[in-house]
C-alpha cells in the first residue's frame, strides 16, 4: 500500500524523491542567506542555525546539481546551455547591484521612506514579469537588452570577480566544462583528483573570488560524485529500512550538536564551508591546524556526504509541496537573493524581537514564504524566459523547469 502511493499517476515519469530533496535544498539555500545578517548581529541561536545549514546545504545543492547534469554531454547545444548560465549571472550580477544603487542614495538614508519603498519593490517585481515577457515576445526587443546587459558588464572592472550568490552560475560553467574534458578519464580518478586539488588548492591565497575559481574548486568533487551517481546506486547507498533509519539519526543528531555548538563549529571548520578563505586564516589556531588543513578539508567532505544521505533519507518519495519548490528553483534562487535586500534596507531586522529563538524563527518563516512564492510556476516560467540568450529572430526554448538543476528527471 505504502509503495502505491509514493508512484507517480500513469504517464508521470518525474522522480518525486529527487524534487522533493531540491525543494528542502533549495529552501536551505534561502534560510541560509536570510539568517545571515543575524549571524552579523552575533544572534547566537541564528549562528547554531545558520553554521548547520552551511555545513552541508551548498554541497547538497551542488550534488543534485551534478545528478541531474547527465544528459549534458549528450546535448547537441552545449554551448547555448552555457552561455544561459552566463546569461543568468549578468542579469543576477547586476540586478543586485541595481538595488544596492537605488537604496544606497541618501534620500533612504534615515530609513523613513517606507512607502517610496514599498512603491519601488512593487515596480521591480512588475518589471522582472514585464521584462521577461517582452524579451521572450521580441527579438529586436531581446537583442538590444543583451547588447546593453553585456555591454555595460564589460565596462565593470569588477565583472569577473564574485563575492556573492551570483557565484554559482559563473561555477556551473566550469563544472560543465570539467565534465566535458574529462569524459573519456575513469569516474574514480577524476573524482579522486578533484578531492586532493579541492583539499589542498586553497594553499594558494591568489585563487580567491576571481571567475569563483576557488569556490568551483573546493565544491567541484560534489557536483562529480552527484554525476556521477546513477539513481540505481543513490538508492543502494540510501538501503533498506534499518540502513535509512540510521542515516536520518545521524542527520538529526548532528543537526542539534551543530546548532548547540555552532560558535566552536564555525570556528574551526567553517573556513571549508564558502570555499573562498584561504589555509592562512587557519594559522590563528596554531600552525599544527594550518598543516592539517586538508586532512581536515577531506573529513568535511566525508561528514558532508553522510549528512546529505541522511537528508535524503528523510525526505518524502511521494509528490509533496517541497516537489513543487524543487522543480522551480531557479525563480527562488535568484529573487530571493534581491528580496532579502529590500528586507535589510526596509528595516525588517530591526522589527524582530530580541529573544534569539523568536527571531531565528521568525527569519526561518519568512525564508519559507519567500520560497514558497518564488517557487511557483508563475515566477518560474519568467525566470526560465530570461535565461535563454539568442540572438536570431529562432527563440532558443526548453521546457519550463528550474534551469539550475536540469529541467527533466525520470524515475530511477
Amino acid at each position: 500500500m505504502n509503495q502505491q502511493r509514493t508512484l507517480p499517476p500513469k504517464g508521470d515519469t518525474r522522480d518525486y524523491h529527487v524534487d522533493n530533496i531540491k525543494g528542502v535544498l533549495i529552501f536551505l539555500v534561502v534560510a541560509g542567506h536570510f539568517l545571515s545578517y543575524l549571524q552579523d548581529q552575533n544572534v547566537t541561536f541564528a549562528i547554531g542555525v545558520r553554521t548547520f545549514i552551511y555545513f552541508f546545504h551548498m554541497p547538497g545543492f551542488i550534488f543534485m546539481s551534478g545528478y541531474l547534469a547527465k544528459g549534458f554531454l549528450k546535448k547537441q547545444n552545449k554551448t547555448e546551455k552555457l552561455l544561459s548560465y552566463g546569461w543568468l549571472y549578468l542579469l543576477f550580477k547586476n540586478a543586485i547591484e541595481l538595488v544596492h544603487f537605488i537604496f544606497r542614495r541618501p534620500y533612504f538614508a534615515d530609513g523613513s521612506h517606507t512607502g517610496a519603498l514599498i512603491a519601488i519593490v512593487l515596480l521591480f517585481t512588475a518589471g522582472v514579469w514585464l521584462l521577461a515577457q517582452l524579451y521572450d515576445r521580441f527579438s529586436l526587443f531581446r537583442r538590444g537588452f543583451i547588447l546593453l546587459v553585456v555591454g555595460y558588464s564589460l565596462l565593470k572592472t569588477d565583472m569577473l570577480t564574485i563575492g556573492s550568490a551570483p557565484w554559482y552560475l559563473l561555477a556551473l560553467i566550469l563544472w560543465h566544462i570539467v565534465l566535458y574534458l574529462t569524459k573519456e578519464k575513469k569516474a574514480a580518478y577524476v573524482l579522486a583528483a578533484a578531492v586532493l586539488v579541492a583539499a589542498f588548492a586553497n594553499y594558494q591565497e591568489s585563487i580567491g573570488r576571481f571567475l569563483t575559481l576557488s569556490r568551483a574548486i573546493n565544491f567541484l568533487p560534489f557536483f562529480l560524485l552527484g554525476f556521477y551517481m546513477t539513481p540505481k546506486r543513490l538508492q543502494e547507498a540510501l538501503g533498506g529500512k534499518g540502513r535509512r533509519f540510521v542515516l536520518s539519526g545521524i542527520f538529526l543528531a548532528a543537526m542539534v550538536l551543530i546548532i548547540i555548538h555552532g560558535r566552536a563549529v564555525k570556528k574551526w571548520i567553517g573556513v571549508f564551508f564558502f570555499g573562498v578563505s584561504p589555509y592562512s586564516k587557519l594559522l590563528k589556531l596554531g600552525e599544527w591546524y594550518y598543516y592539517a588543513a586538508p586532512l581536515t578539508c577531506i573529513l568535511w567532505m566525508a561528514a558532508t556526504v553522510v549528512l546529505l544521505f541522511g537528508l535524503f533519507a528523510l525526505c518524502p518519495k511521494g509528490k509533496t509541496f517541497l516537489a513543487k519548490l524543487g522543480r522551480n528553483t531557479i525563480g527562488i534562487y535568484i529573487l530571493h537573493r534581491l528580496y532579502k535586500d529590500f528586507l535589510i534596507y526596509g528595516g525588517f531586522y530591526g522589527l524582530l524581537c530580541e529573544n534569539p529563538y523568536l527571531a531565528t524563527g521568525a527569519g526561518l518563516l519568512v525564508s519559507l514564504l519567500v520560497t514558497v512564492v518564488f517557487g511557483t510556476d508563475f515566477w518560474a516560467k519568467a525566470l526560465t524566459k530570461l535565461s535563454k540568450v539568442s540572438m536570431g529572430e529562432r527563440f532558443y526554448r526548453e521546457k519550463t523547469g528550474s534551469g539550475l538543476m536540469e529541467t527533466e528527471h525520470r524515475n530511477g
